[in-house]
């Protein structure tokens, strides 16, 4: 413990002292690059297991698995139950547009049912031995880390969870679709359907599962209780910044993360845990995936009018311990936790492969050049009809608003653009070597404007200095994505959405507008005349709201409304943190250098008394504050969009994701690093010639797409110099350094 507590205080010491790092020179540096591993791993995996001094046999071990499994085997007469009894998710609902966006691919399943194997094992021994020695469940529940799978019979899943790269995959240019063999020491580390990594200890009722419970043992606040306290709808509108920060911070959100909504264990369909009406259901016809969020007592306005007690939601999927030990729920990261695009080209090479044409390195596309239709559009989206328009993209909730479908068309407009111009340099080359080059060249001009620009946007220099000053690559550091990062940080950048969505014509005029809460996974205006672009403008035009307890009510009272009710986005955030174990807020807090909060004055340094005044009023102790609530209730800091708590975490994550990453863009040692050259080419990517290139009829930019036109940041054409453009040509075979 001694030993942990002295990482963290010089952990805390990096973070404090990020700007004597930032003028540091090289060799300084070199001596203190372990920390960016230490930051992490001090907090979580180092924490020393205690001896509780029970003795648990390999018996005691088959046993509880051999339980665990009859568990879920008696689910079965409750789930055909619920089948007979039109107990299900209805097409157009609230429910469904949730299950759109959270649905688990098949690999996710079927490594999910181990992990509840190992989980509800994990549950009866703590209940065997810790309950009948009155050991702390916390306490007990790490304790049951020191025993593995091998010997029982999950050995063999932990088995799939080791993956020993041969040396034409290490060696291989170009990095895998499903995000194996980055390492060559841990080929899983960083690949799609791992857990998520923690930054604090998990924070479960019973150690192992149950979501916590506040301090004096009561049931937390009600999420919608806490969001009705919590939100207002007063636009609080950026002087500087666009929506295009909201929208690029989402599109990297589904790059890094996307958690799995567990199904029925023995049908596989979708689960839900409240009437197509949103009243509560009997308890025989809960099932026990379900974690619904009530409608509040102080819900009389909005819901309580029309009746509805209940909004679904269902417990996140877990994911196996990645040292294959019994111990606290994990949940699994779908995506791959680099940033690779894998929103554009899938996290499987099944969803790769659907994606692609196979001629000349391209994706496939529809008529007119749009991202290609899904094969079942009332599944994939909430529309009425099989000829609705709903599209495919790497990642399932391409379809959640206008701006995001946007998005993803303009990337695959931008890798066929790409693909097009290489086969022209190179005619010889083969399709899958167009497909491999276009990708490569196409992720590193994600990764520069994210770091590049997006970062510059949203993280003070303070924190800048702290990615900037960790950056090379290290076999070490483990890139996975964090629970906090996925769960609770990016999720706040809700707060920035605008519930009315302006369509700009060249002069940037807003001549018409679309309402979110009508365009919820409904694509159909993409490809009407004109929407494309005007929607693109207005990523680009309109001001992006704040991080602040100001959401958009369509977020708020009408997500995934099927017209009569819809769901609440910060209501089903917090029920997910819970869901992923992830402990209060002063914890963070804590973690990222700030006093320890005794009560509800010591949140003073970061917060305004009307805001302590609000949590004071909602929760019983500090201590209770979920991560979410507590980070959009801080003051931002100066150059940043984000309070001191969410900056800490997210500086973490993009240090990581970058210095784990073998084959980030810049890293000189990867097996087929870019020439200088082709760096520099590289690094004139902009997003605003992302813009230029891949509308429609997109005349005019900004230089800077995330800042608002002003008089450093006029409008320029985009057939100029004013915007660079990317040469391809260094990319001919034979010339200078390329090779393959």
């Amino acid at each position: 413990m001694c030993l942990a507590v002295h990482f963290l205080g010089m952990s805390v010491w990096v973070l404090s002292h990020a700007d004597t790092f930032a003028t540091a020179n090289t060799s300084s540096m070199s001596s203190i690059t372990g920390f960016g591993n230490s930051y992490i791993e001090s907090k979580y995996s180092n924490l020393p297991v205690i001896d509780l001094g029970i003795k648990i046999t390999e018996k005691d071990l088959n046993n509880s698995v051999v339980f665990a499994n009859s568990v879920l085997n008696n689910m079965k007469r409750l789930e055909t139950s619920l089948g007979w009894s039109d107990i299900r998710v209805k097409t157009g609902t609230p429910s469904h547009g949730m299950f759109i966006s959270f649905s688990p691919e098949r690999e996710a399943i079927k490594l999910g049912r181990d992990a509840l194997v190992a989980m509800k094992a994990s549950v009866q021994l703590l209940n065997s031995f810790c309950n009948k020695h009155n050991l702390n469940h916390h306490a007990c529940a790490r304790y049951l880390t020191s025993f593995k799978f091998s010997g029982t019979p999950l050995n063999s899943s932990c088995t799939r969870m080791e993956k020993r790269c041969s040396h034409e995959e290490y060696l291989s240019p170009y990095r895998s679709i499903d995000g194996s063999c980055n390492h060559i020491s841990n080929g899983k580390m960083g690949e799609s359907f791992t857990g998520f990594t923690r930054l604090l200890y998990p924070d479960y009722l019973d150690g192992i599962h149950e979501p916590r419970r506040a301090v004096n043992r009561n049931l937390l606040p009600s999420p919608r209780s806490i969001s009705l306290s919590v939100v207002d709808h007063v636009e609080k509108l950026d002087e500087h910044l666009t929506l295009a920060v909201m929208q690029w911070g989402q599109f990297l959100e589904h790059d890094l993360s996307r958690p799995a909504t567990a199904v029925m264990i023995h049908t596989e369909k979708p689960i839900e845990c409240c009437s197509a009406q949103g009243k509560n259901l009997s308890p025989r016809y809960i099932h026990p995936f379900c974690s619904p969020v009530y409608a509040s007592t102080k819900d009389n306005k909005r819901y309580t009018k029309k009746s509805l007690d209940c909004m679904n939601y269902v417990r996140s999927i877990p994911a196996l311990r990645s040292d294959c030990s019994f111990g606290p729920s994990d949940q699994v990261n779908q995506a791959t936790h680099f940033l690779d695009g894998s929103q554009i080209y899938g996290s499987t090479y099944r969803k790769s492969n659907s994606l692609r044409s196979f001629i000349s390195g391209k994706l496939e596309m529809s008529d007119e050049n749009y991202l290609p239709m899904s094969q079942n559009p009332m599944e994939d989206c909430q529309v009425n009809s099989s000829k609705s328009f709903c599209y495919k993209s790497g990642d399932s909730r391409v379809n959640f608003q206008p701006q995001l479908t946007a998005m993803h068309t303009i990337w695959f407009r931008e890798h066929n653009r790409i693909a097009e111009e290489l086969a022209n340099i190179n005619s010889h080359w083969e399709d899958d070597i167009l497909f491999q080059e276009t990708r490569r060249i196409v992720i590193a001009e994600m990764q520069h404007i994210t770091y590049n620009e997006w970062i510059k946007k949203i993280l003070s220099s303070k924190y800048r200095s702290i990615i900037e000053a960790f950056s090379i690559f290290d076999e070490n550091i483990d890139p996975s994505v964090s629970n906090s990062f996925a769960t609770a940080t990016m999720r706040s950048l809700k707060s920035l959405y605008d519930g009315n969505i302006k369509l700009f014509n060249e002069n940037r005029e807003a001549n018409s507008s679309l309402s979110l809460q009508k365009y919820f996974n409904n694509p159909n205006k993409i490809q009407q005349p004109g929407i494309l672009d005007a929607l693109i403008r207005g990523l680009a035009t309109q001001s992006s709201q704040k991080i602040d307890r100001h959401f958009a009510e369509d977020l708020i009272n009408k997500l995934y409304t099927n017209g009569h009710f819809g769901f609440d986005v910060l209501s089903m955030d917090i029920q997910r943190g819970r869901d992923h174990g992830l402990p209060g807020y002063t914890q963070y807090r804590t973690l990222c250098g700030l006093r320890n909060a005794e009560n509800f004055n010591d949140f003073s340094d970061v917060m305004p008394e009307k805001h302590i005044n609000i949590l004071s009023e909602t929760y019983s102790n500090p201590k209770d504050v979920d991560l979410i609530v507590g980070g959009i209730l801080e003051n931002v800091e100066e150059g940043s969009i984000f309070g001191p708590t969410f900056s800490c975490i997210i500086a973490d994550q993009f240090m990581r994701t970058k210095k784990g990453d073998r084959y980030f863009y810049t890293n000189e040692i990867q097996p087929k690093p870019f020439s200088v050259a082709q760096l520099n080419e590289i690094k004139k990517v902009t997003l605003a010639r992302i813009f230029c290139d891949n509308g429609n009829n997109i005349t005019s930019m900004q230089r800077d797409a995330f800042e608002k036109v002003n008089t450093r940041n006029n409008l320029v054409s985009c057939e100029g110099e004013d915007i660079p453009r990317l040469s391809l040509s260094l990319w001919e075979e034979g010339r200078g350094r390329y090779f393959h």
